[in-house]
């Protein structure tokens, strides 16, 4: 594998596909390779986002031509830290059946982030070196070489598919996923006890969606959040050696990735949480009698309002969504942030 090789594809991206679209396209070519799923999301990533990262880094350029590396690299990493957490934040209620989507747009997004500071670093975006760069990056990999030499049994583009696959597989790749984006912590070798740990976590979160719907938005804005920046640290330690003394001191200068806006996304979605938990308390406290006596009626009025709350709000943030790709393009999210 060398900087001079890419990965190619037939279907280049397309200026109008979000990266919740570019998920549901890549999500058959995991299912037809299950147990390369870190690899085919490498894979995909710098064939379809590196060209856009060329291009986000020369507008970003040319929004700012007094601006030096280490700016434009905080501003990377801003704008992918606000991605992540808007393309995963569609979990919640009965759309936690969209978790593998979640998990792969958040997983996207941090690799256009990754491949942005790539650019910024010198380095071709779509060269198959890149694949590996994220595979390490990721903790998949300890090495470059040990990426690239995996990756040489590893299927381009295979014919995806809308199979059914085993549930015990289908589970343990939402579980691989929520490791990758350091949910439940990753790396290459884990225990038992940290592969036991990772599933009830995530079942957990599975089982509390739920029965408190979008409760798990703000929950899992802060992890994205936190995690994303040390995944944006660690790329420019990894292709810019000696720009950051350290850690903590680089993620502060990332505190411009706004708290404003996120504490009042936390607010909103934490009132979204409780509206049920107040509805099915009035409705008990009243005297009606629905089901089951008190407890029964408390909790049938708890999930008829969960799944309403948790609909509403998916409906609404899909067309906010919606419209802001409609009014400005894929170019949108380089120009302004989109808020879960």
């Amino acid at each position: 594998m060398n900087d001079g090789r890419t990965t190619g594809g037939r279907h280049p991206a397309r200026p109008d596909d979000s990266v919740t679209v570019q998920a549901q396209a890549l999500l058959p070519m995991i299912w037809a390779d299950p147990q390369h799923m870190p690899e085919q999301l490498a894979f995909f990533a710098v064939r379809r986002f590196g060209p856009r990262a060329d291009a986000a880094v020369a507008r970003r350029r040319q929004r700012k031509p007094l601006a030096g590396a280490d700016e434009l690299r905080g501003d990377a990493i801003a704008h992918g830290t606000r991605m992540t957490i808007a393309d995963g934040a569609v979990l919640g209620g009965p759309f936690m059946v969209l978790m593998p989507v979640s998990f792969v747009a958040a997983l996207l997004s941090q690799a256009r982030m990754v491949l942005e500071l790539a650019v910024l670093a010198g380095h071709d975006p779509r060269s198959e070196q890149r694949v590996a760069d994220l595979l390490v990056l990721q903790d998949v990999y300890p090495s470059t070489e040990a990426a690239g030499k995996a990756l040489t049994g590893v299927k381009r583009s295979p014919p995806g598919g809308r199979g059914r696959l085993p549930r015990r597989t289908r589970w343990s790749l939402i579980v691989r996923m929520a490791e990758l984006l350091g949910i439940t912590g990753g790396g290459e070798k884990r225990s038992r006890l940290q592969q036991v740990t990772s599933t009830a976590l995530i079942a957990a979160l599975f089982v509390v969606g739920w029965v408190l719907p979008l409760i798990w938005v703000p929950a899992l804005a802060v992890i994205y959040r936190q995690n994303t920046l040390r995944l944006g640290a660690k790329a420019v330690q990894f292709y810019t050696p000696g720009a950051v003394g350290d850690r903590v001191r680089h993620r502060r200068r990332f505190t411009h990735v706004p708290r404003v806006a996120g504490v009042a996304a936390v607010l909103r979605f934490c009132a979204l949480a409780v509206a049920p938990l107040v509805a099915a308390a009035l409705v008990a406290l009243a005297g009606v009698r629905l089901a089951g006596g008190f407890w029964g009626t408390g909790l049938l009025v708890l999930v008829a309002v969960s799944l309403l709350v948790a609909g509403g709000w998916f409906v609404h943030r899909r067309a906010r969504l919606g419209g802001r790709r409609h009014a400005h393009g894929d170019g949108a999210d380089d120009r302004g942030e989109r808020r879960p």
